[in-house]
């Protein structure tokens, strides 16, 4: 099913309603009929440098408006764009260019060296025959583009329907073994994932939905997407900092943001967080929050509203609102319109759990991946169900609860990180015979790194952490709890008790803040 471009249909219909405020040292706007003229101007650009309809293209770029243009741009090209974490070190995004077959990395004056490392560290190792082309996306260099071929006929041949079926993008996801997981959705995953959060939340003709994430997560995105879709404003912000986010929310008007856990803790914390009372929707996400928070947003009487979703459903599948947080607590709400929900038992899949029962949550909708890029885990979607292997269980009213994510998976601030990642690490330190990785509570993100290891040495954290760096992990997945044991208790055939392991470390805790 093919749709006018979004972008360029509202260009016409609100094309002097702000599109998008950004706000760093100074404020400044785009209506979507400048929006628009802005991102022809990229599509040239994209043009000039030789990406057709169908090349992969990486985005390594902080946030900036030129990001969303890219973005639109990159859609009336017929290009796939690539989202890169820009957090990770060279290592991991080579892995995943590689594994992406991105062609073309654009890149700002940020992420420039980065992208430099990544392209010398091809061209040494020859790790990809047809090299990835660096493009530093510079405002400037748009505006180089030469007038007459930006508005030439030839210029203009741009594909301008949105093909739902047509893959958008490619993100990665961690998953609890191997290598991060390619999720490949689609402008119909997305334009369903929109209208469901549209029609659960409402539309008012003045929302401004203030995105302090970063773009190159799906929650990030999925703003900017809604933003165009419902023909609203986005007020966009280089990075999240509490007193930028709160001054935003005072100064442009905005009326929805969406927060991790431990975003809205910090928001809390400042002398101004008041304002976040003039909001009329607080999407609460990315890790579950604690009864703490929730009873303390309660007493506040903020408007927060607790979701559920993954990168593979473009956003959020579940979420409660405002009004039910009192009665559901616990709950991130009821499936969006067009999705469904099935609770299956962890070892019998084909048996559905009771209302109450804790098994493996199922998810079903037109904002779900159809699969994995490669096919990487096959079997992840049967029948049209998403096997989450979140755990979690549904009330006689159809609510969800989740208990855990993904049992060995952590998330810390949002983020997600896989322990075999970490201890495939370890083990290559010549003191380290055996090591295991759990997630730790943690208040303000959720949960901690902790390592258990069997070791010659007594090593430190301070010592575990630098050898870890030193093997290219990004620093969000550095320990922060390191505990040498004698052995590590393993099944009988020989697999490590982690569930075991995580309580006997946590229990030996005393729920400090890390």
């Amino acid at each position: 099913m093919k749709f006018p471009n979004w972008l360029s249909q509202r260009a016409v219909q609100k094309k002097d309603a702000i599109a998008i405020l950004f706000k760093s040292d100074c404020t400044k706007s785009w209506t979507y009929s400048e929006l628009n003229q802005e991102v022809d101007q990229w599509v040239a650009f994209l043009r000039s440098q030789g990406i057709v309809s169908g090349d992969r293209v990486g985005l390594l770029l902080s946030n900036h408006p030129r990001y969303i243009m890219l973005v639109h741009a990159l859609s009336q090209c017929g290009a796939v764009a690539v989202f890169l974490n820009i957090r990770l070190t060279v290592a991991e995004l080579s892995w995943q260019i590689k594994d992406s077959q991105t062609k073309y990395l654009l890149c700002d004056q940020l992420t420039n060296p980065i992208a430099n490392n990544i392209s010398s560290g091809f061209q040494q190792n020859q790790i990809q025959k047809n090299q990835v082309q660096i493009v530093e996306a510079d405002q400037t260099l748009a505006f180089a583009v030469k007038c007459e071929e930006i508005s030439s006929p030839k210029a203009r041949k741009f594909p301008q329907d949105i093909n739902l079926a047509d893959v958008q993008g490619i993100f990665y996801t961690s998953g609890t073994t191997g290598k991060p997981k390619g999720v490949p959705l689609t402008y119909g995953n997305h334009f369903h994932s929109a209208i469901a959060s549209t029609l659960h939340l409402g539309i008012v003709p003045s929302d401004n939905w203030l995105l302090c994430m970063p773009l190159f997560h799906v929650g990030g995105l999925a703003i900017a997407w809604r933003s165009v879709i419902n023909g609203t404003t986005l007020t966009l912000l280089p990075r999240f900092d509490e007193q930028m986010v709160l001054a935003a929310i005072a100064e442009c008007r905005v009326t929805i943001i969406s927060l991790v856990p431990i975003m809205l803790t910090r928001l809390l914390q400042h002398p101004q967080w008041q304002n976040l009372q003039q909001l009329r929707a607080i999407l609460l996400g990315g890790a579950p929050a604690s009864d703490e928070l929730i009873e303390r947003c309660q007493q506040l009487n903020l408007p927060i509203m607790p979701t559920y979703g993954m990168t593979e459903t473009a956003s959020q599948i579940t979420t409660l609102s405002p009004d039910q947080v009192s009665t559901k607590q616990g709950s991130s709400g009821l499936p969006l319109l067009g999705n469904r929900i099935r609770i299956v038992d962890i070892d019998n899949p084909q048996q559905e759990m009771s209302h109450g029962e804790i098994g493996q949550i199922l998810v079903q909708g037109a904002s779900v991946m159809s699969g994995y890029l490669h096919h990487r885990q096959p079997d992840a979607i049967q029948d049209d169900w998403l096997y989450t292997g979140d755990l979690g269980y549904v009330d006689v009213e159809g609510y969800l609860y989740v208990v855990s994510r993904r049992d060995d998976l952590i998330i810390s601030g949002g983020e997600n990180i896989y322990p075999h990642e970490i201890e495939a690490i370890l083990l290559s330190h010549p003191a380290i015979s055996e090591a295991c990785v759990v997630g730790i509570c943690d208040r303000d993100w959720g949960e901690s790194v902790a390592v258990v290891i069997v070791s010659q040495e007594d090593l430190s954290l301070t010592e575990v952490r630098i050898f870890c760096e030193q093997k290219s992990l990004a620093r969000y997945k550095l320990p922060k709890l390191v505990s040498v044991w004698k052995s590590l208790p393993k099944t009988a055939s020989g697999k490590l008790l982690r569930q075991e392991i995580r309580k006997k470390v946590q229990d030996s805790l005393d729920h400090s803040i890390f």
